[in-house]
């Protein structure tokens, strides 16, 4: 029994419940046939200690188990893998991949797909690849279960091992669709928000207030399409309104030399101060001043209200500040932050149409989705008080 346990490990931090994260490695044992039919499991009170979770939560996922005919419980006798074929299951699942569980957002999506994959009959398999090592084994693991179909948030830095098992997808007619971002030369259904339109409309926002000099600040990360769109989307409202694009302020990550897609997620704990000081050296380092800056992100504009406030700069009244998601920390702040909200819920629910669509017969070529941002005005932004000229004067001499 003790191998059966060491088999079976859980993310206590991550944003899936437990008892799903549960559900999903027990149910991955018993369809890949590592547990054979009639095997008995390990009870309650073993996977309660062994995982330091309640009792509750793994009764919740055993019942799950019980439900889908996987399980069956025998009074007196224990819990024992129920006879199911193999092929029969994997024709049912759904493999779901992402790249680490950063926010709220990925829980809803996660949420939205498991609703309308489940309301279709099909049971879901969620994956957290922390790696692109991870990410490859995860999608061997899926081939070897004959899955139904995929479902990826893919990494930003995909190995070629990940190309080659997502080609092997293709070659056995087992569709996919991306979410957020695609792999090079792997043809599949593509579902994302529209972070041209979100960034084109909270930049134009800015200009209706009057503001003329606004930069955007990002990670220093390459190859992210949505960063990508998001710096086309800013630099076409400037563009359109006949003011300069600045190139963007990048910041480089404390341990690395570039970010890795997952690294600004933890920056507003201990890491933020060594990125607040990056912000205020390029905030010194320009000799015109923005009265607005664009962060790619929340997590940066939050950090980078921060910043201004250590060096007496008042948001929104000398510089206003947007972020782009509206995570739930962007309404709770002390300056509410003005931001694109995407449509989490809406990108998990189309991404499982596309992919149920495919698996009615759908063989129509690639598609590619854009579900709509909405812009989230808050008090972060407002009209510029001064102009560029006297910014300068107000800002020089403050440097950190």
């Amino acid at each position: 029994m003790r191998d059966k346990l060491a088999k079976i490990r859980l993310d206590h931090n991550s944003y899936i419940s437990l008892h799903v994260q549960l559900h999903n490695q027990l149910r991955r044992l018993i369809v890949s046939g590592r547990w054979q039919d009639g095997e008995r499991i390990p009870t309650e009170t073993q996977l309660s200690r062994h995982l330091d979770i309640s009792r509750t939560t793994v009764r919740i996922a055993l019942q799950r188990l019980e439900v889908e005919g996987l399980i069956q419980r025998t009074a007196g006798r224990g819990t024992f893998v129920a006879h199911q074929s193999q092929d029969h299951a994997a024709r049912r699942t759904i493999g779901y991949i992402t790249h680490s569980f950063h926010n709220e957002i990925h829980s809803i999506m996660l949420s939205s797909a498991e609703t309308e994959l489940r309301s279709a009959g099909y049971q879901v398999v969620f994956s957290n690849a922390t790696t692109p090592a991870e990410e490859t084994a995860i999608l061997q693991q899926l081939l070897d279960e004959n899955v139904a179909g995929l479902i990826i948030w893919a990494s930003a830095r995909p190995s070629p091992d990940t190309a080659a098992a997502l080609e092997e997808f293709q070659r056995r007619g087992i569709p996919i669709v991306f979410i957020d971002r695609l792999i090079e030369d792997i043809k599949a259904d593509y579902v994302a928000s529209d972070n041209f339109g979100g960034a084109f409309d909270v930049v134009s926002h800015l200009i209706a207030l009057g503001h003329e000099h606004i930069v955007q600040l990002m990670p220093n990360i390459s190859g992210l399409r949505a960063i990508d769109e998001r710096h086309r989307g800013y630099a076409a409202a400037a563009q359109a309104h006949g003011l300069p694009v600045y190139a963007p302020w990048k910041l480089d990550p404390p341990e690395r030399a570039e970010f890795h897609e997952t690294d600004i997620y933890s920056l507003v704990g201990e890491k933020s101060q060594q990125i607040t000081e990056q912000v205020v050296q390029l905030l010194n380092a320009v000799e015109t001043k923005p009265t607005a800056i664009a962060c790619i992100n929340d997590i940066l504009a939050i950090i980078t209200i921060s910043a201004l406030s250590e060096i007496g700069i008042s948001v929104p009244d000398q510089v206003s500040v947007v972020g782009f998601d509206d995570i739930s920390m962007a309404s709770h702040i002390g300056v509410p932050l003005t931001t694109v909200a995407q449509n989490a819920y809406e990108l998990g629910a189309s991404a499982s149409k596309h992919l149920l669509e495919r698996l009615d017969g759908d063989d129509s070529p690639p598609r590619a989705c854009k579900v709509p941002t909405r812009l989230r005005i808050r008090a972060s932004t407002a009209a510029p008080l001064v102009d560029a000229g006297r910014l300068v004067s107000t800002w020089r001499g403050r440097a950190y």
